[in-house]
């Protein structure tokens, strides 16, 4: 799997709010997007009792605990960990060829 695949993959499990990894993931009823708890628990009692990305009305007791998500995203950063590692040997693989034909 290249690195590309790999970060359209996480995107997936990004919270919608924050934009970060997500964390606790919460599950929309109504469109089924994922994003983390606090997040979602501040948007629906600081802001309105409502979804912010399909604006469909929402409780928090009706969000779905996504315990999955958390598993998903842990082997996500094990594979963008080995495609960073990857890409590091890559680099150094280049250095190495062009100081041998620099200097050879």
């Amino acid at each position: 799997m290249d690195e590309q695949s790999v970060e359209s993959i996480a995107e997936v499990f990004r919270c919608f709010i924050c934009m970060e990894k997500l964390r606790d993931a919460r599950l929309c009823p109504h469109c089924s997007k994922l994003c983390c708890f606090s997040c979602i628990r501040r948007w629906l009692t600081e802001q309105r009792a409502q979804c912010p990305h399909c604006r469909a009305p929402l409780q928090l007791r009706e969000l779905v605990n996504c315990r999955w998500a958390e598993e998903v995203t842990q082997q996500l950063d094990t594979l963008q960990l080995c495609s960073l590692t990857k890409h590091e040997e890559n680099e150094k693989d280049k250095y190495a060829l062009n100081f041998f034909v620099q200097y050879f």
